[in-house]
């Protein structure tokens, strides 16, 4: 790699929206390893129907706990603005196990600190995701 494009990839590491972007390519590959490259240590993730994950260790360990029921995670972007450091995210995201398949629109808030999340907010309807699946499958996914 030339000192040129050395640069422009660190350019883009530090991009937010860039950052926001590998992070969820990264969950969309069920690649819960590579997308915490994207995640500070001190992150707090609310899931704003569920709980709030403080930290690294908790987030992950919230993820790969949800991991373990389903075989597919897909997130369709529909739109995405940065705006300094706050990047916000209009997403579907698809979610399937064995017994179950639901999409779940929701937006996203990211704020992103020397190229790293520092706070990730989700916010849906869950009576939308509760109608959806049906209430014999609902379970809180981040239950260990």
């Amino acid at each position: 790699m030339t000192a040129n494009n050395t640069a422009i990839k660190e350019v883009e590491l530090q991009d937010p929206q860039a950052v926001v972007e590998g992070f969820l390519d990264a969950c969309s590959a069920l690649d819960f390893d590579l997308g915490m490259t994207f995640i500070d240590e001190h992150c707090v993730y609310k899931n704003m129907p569920f709980h709030t994950a403080r930290g690294k260790a908790r987030i992950k360990r919230d993820l790969t706990s949800m991991q373990k029921s389903m075989n597919l995670f897909e997130v369709e972007m529909v739109n995405i603005a940065a705006s300094g450091k706050t990047v916000l995210t209009e997403r579907v995201d698809t979610i399937a196990g064995r017994f179950f398949r639901v999409e779940i629109p929701l937006m996203g808030v990211f704020v992103v600190e020397n190229g790293k999340i520092t706070e990730w907010r989700d916010y849906f309807d869950w009576t939308s995701v509760f109608g959806r699946m049906g209430r014999s499958v609902i379970r809180n996914p981040f239950k260990s």
